[in-house]
């Protein structure tokens, strides 16, 4: 089973963009454009990681990380803000609302591998778990 990926950014170019080079790298992908479908695609999906812009317009990612970890029951999951608010205090704050990393806007090739491997290494810790 391929690992799962959710990018929710409400710039639809920029997160079916993303979507697509992620889905060539060999991962299951989906995407949505707001807060709101993010919390109904954790549940649906189900994904191992979820690349989370912070500045959406309905539910900011701060409250989609807060509820995630709070509601959620999807093991191993890694959120990662994908964002342009890259100011210390942002970075703090995504980490205190759950996020496992903050990535500054716009995303490097090299640096979306980084985030990859985490999931590649997640998972490799989670199988030897069981």
């Amino acid at each position: 089973m391929r690992d799962r990926i959710l990018v929710v950014d409400d710039n639809r170019f920029a997160a079916d963009s993303l979507a697509r080079i992620i889905k060539i790298v060999g991962y299951d992908v989906t995407t949505t454009y707001s807060g709101s479908d993010a919390l109904e695609q954790i549940a649906a999906f189900q994904p191992h990681l979820a690349l989370i812009d912070i500045g959406m317009p309905d539910l900011d990612g701060f409250e989609v990380a807060r509820r995630i970890r709070q509601q959620c029951r999807v093991p191993r999951l890694i959120l990662v803000a994908l964002t342009a608010w890259a100011r210390n205090e942002d970075q703090r704050h995504a980490y205190e609302c759950g996020f496992d990393r903050h990535v500054a806007k716009p995303i490097s090739l090299e640096l979306l591998r980084n985030v990859l491997a985490m999931l590649d290494q997640a998972t490799a810790c989670f199988s030897q778990q069981q």
